[in-house]
């Protein structure tokens, strides 16, 4: 089970296709974007781009303690599952 931690580790320092990530991370779709656009909202991630909807991490080619540190000061719980992340994404 994939965590919010391997996805921002899959972002740090790089851009990826959704569909990459999703691929990746093995995870559905629906929850992958909903991951996403959560992060988006918090100032974490940035994206989609493109027609490949291009993610990247804000600032892009972050490194990876620079996008942990982001996500922790915006309340984020590395911990969570992706599922479980996306879940509050409506709360």
């Amino acid at each position: 089970m994939a965590l919010i931690r391997d996805l921002l580790f899959q972002l740090s320092g790089s851009s990826m296709e959704e569909e990459e990530i999703v691929d990746e991370l093995r995870t559905d779709p629906a929850t992958m974007r909903a991951c996403l656009e959560r992060l988006g909202a918090l100032a974490v991630l940035a994206g989609p781009t493109g027609a490949k909807r291009l993610w990247s991490a804000v600032p892009e080619d972050a490194p990876f303690d620079a996008v942990v540190a982001r996500a922790k000061a915006a309340g984020v719980d590395l911990r969570d599952s992706l599922a479980e992340f996306a879940s509050k994404a409506g709360a």
